[in-house]
């Protein structure tokens, strides 16, 4: 009689299962958080933008004299523009479009008070349901 070792080689069905189990458990802990770091990420990219833009228009009143007397975001960063104080428009971090009044996601919004020479520049959240930066002379 003779006898033979059977070898297993590979995986069985079991372990194959076990290790989907594993890794989609880890999948549902990380994927949340990976989405959440990247909209805090946007909002962050956002910020800045609005403080660089901020910049430009305290350059722009040293250069004239006058806050630039302006009813959108869109107006006045063409002006910032065509003035070199900055190299180009700004995109939208939500949507890769350059930043409008009119985004849905992510909108920032400029006005001006020509009574008491006051500017405000917002920056909206994803839904742009709530205000992330309020920022004004």
């Amino acid at each position: 009689m003779i006898e033979t070792k059977a070898m297993t080689v590979g995986l069985t069905i079991i372990e194959l299962v076990v290790v989907l189990v594993i890794s989609a458990i880890l999948s549902s802990i990380v994927i949340p958080n990976y989405t959440k770091l990247q909209v805090h990420a946007k909002y962050s990219h956002l910020k800045q933008t609005a403080y660089s833009i901020q910049m430009a228009i305290e350059t722009f009143f040293l250069y004239h004299g006058v806050y630039p007397d302006l009813d959108s975001i869109e107006a006045l960063l063409d002006l910032l523009k065509q003035e070199s104080l900055i190299k180009q428009i700004p995109l939208n971090p939500f949507t890769n479009n350059p930043l409008s009044s009119s985004d849905v996601s992510g909108k920032m919004t400029y006005g001006f008070d020509s009574f008491h020479d006051v500017y405000t520049i917002e920056v909206f959240d994803q839904g742009n349901e709530d205000s992330l930066l309020l920022l004004s002379n």
